[in-house]
C-alpha cells in the first residue's frame, strides 16, 4: 500500500519560507474560524497555510510539526497520542475497573462510565482527594500504577514505541508554535489574529521520555461519552495523550527563534 503523505503548498519547513507565509496571515487581521469549538484555531490557521487535513500520525508539514494556541490559554498541547500497547485496555481496564461517573455522563448514558486523568512519573495524581495513579517506568515498559492495586500490568506503552510515536510526529525534533488573539463575534463564533509565531528546535525522543519520568510532560487518559450530534451517549476514546503545559513548552526545546 502506498505511503499517505501530508500535502502542504509549497515547502513551510524552512524559518524564512514560513516567516514569510506568516507574515501575510497576520497581516490579514482577524479571520473568521472556518470550524466552531477548540480546534477551530488549527484548522483555519492550517487552511491559510494550504495545509490539506488527514488523519496521519506525522508532521504537520511533512517534517516539522506546527501547534496553533489561544494567547494565555492555560490548556495544556497534546505533543501526539499513543494507545497503550495491549488493544482494549482502556476500556476493558480503565474505564470499567476505574472510571466513574458524572451528573453529565449518567444523563447521557447511565451505564456508562468515563475517566479523565492526567498521569507523569513525578507522584501519584489524585482523584476526588485521594491518590490515584502514575506512571511507572519497568523494563523497557511505561506503565499506570494506581495507588492501590499497584502496576497495571495490561496497562502500559513499551518505550520503543513511544520513541517511534515521538519520532514519526517530529522527524526534525522541531515545531512551530503560533499564538493567535481571539474575538468573539456577536453570533458566538471566534475569529483569529495570528500574530505570534516562533520556530522551536532541538527537541529528541530521549528529552520526551525523561520529561515524562520527571513531571515536566504528562499523559491524559480520555475516555468518555459523547455529548452530541449521531453518537450522542455513546463510548468515545480520545486517544492517549502526551501533552505539555503553554509555560513548559519552550523548555523541551534547546532553541527558540522569534518569527513573528
Amino acid at each position: 500500500m502506498a505511503e499517505r503523505r501530508i500535502k502542504v503548498t509549497g515547502d513551510l519547513t524552512s524559518d524564512d519560507a514560513f516567516q514569510s507565509a506568516m507574515q501575510g496571515i497576520e497581516q490579514k487581521g482577524f479571520i473568521p474560524s472556518h470550524r466552531a469549538g477548540d480546534t477551530g484555531i488549527g484548522k483555519t490557521l492550517e487552511d491559510e497555510l494550504g495545509i490539506e487535513e488527514n488523519p496521519i500520525q506525522a508532521a504537520d508539514l511533512g517534517s516539522v510539526e506546527l501547534k496553533a494556541t489561544r494567547r494565555d490559554s492555560g490548556s495544556s498541547l497534546t505533543l501526539f497520542t499513543k494507545s497503550p500497547a495491549k488493544r482494549g485496555v482502556n476500556n476493558s481496564v480503565l474505564r470499567n475497573q476505574y472510571g466513574y461517573q458524572t451528573d453529565e455522563s449518567v444523563e447521557l448514558n447511565p451505564n456508562a462510565k468515563v475517566l479523565h486523568t492526567t498521569v507523569n512519573g513525578s507522584g501519584f495524581n489524585t482523584l476526588n482527594g485521594e491518590e490515584f495513579m502514575k506512571l511507572t517506568t519497568q523494563d523497557g515498559r511505561l506503565y499506570l500504577e494506581h495507588k492501590q492495586d499497584g502496576i497495571l500490568e495490561d496497562v502500559y506503552w513499551e518505550e520503543e514505541d513511544l520513541r517511534r510515536a515521538f519520532e514519526k510526529k517530529y522527524p526534525a525534533g522541531k515545531l512551530y508554535h503560533v499564538q493567535a488573539d481571539v474575538r468573539v463575534e456577536d453570533d458566538g463564533s471566534e475569529s483569529f489574529h495570528y500574530d505570534e509565531a516562533s520556530s522551536l528546535s532541538g527537541f529528541s525522543a530521549d528529552r520526551m521520555m525523561e520529561g515524562l519520568q520527571s513531571g515536566e510532560l504528562e499523559m491524559d487518559i480520555r475516555l468518555g461519552v459523547y455529548a452530541s450530534g449521531k453518537k450522542k451517549g455513546k463510548l468515545h476514546d480520545n486517544g492517549t495523550a502526551i501533552r505539555v503545559s503553554p509555560r513548559k513548552l519552550d523548555d523541551c526545546f534547546d532553541e527558540k527563534k522569534e518569527l513573528l
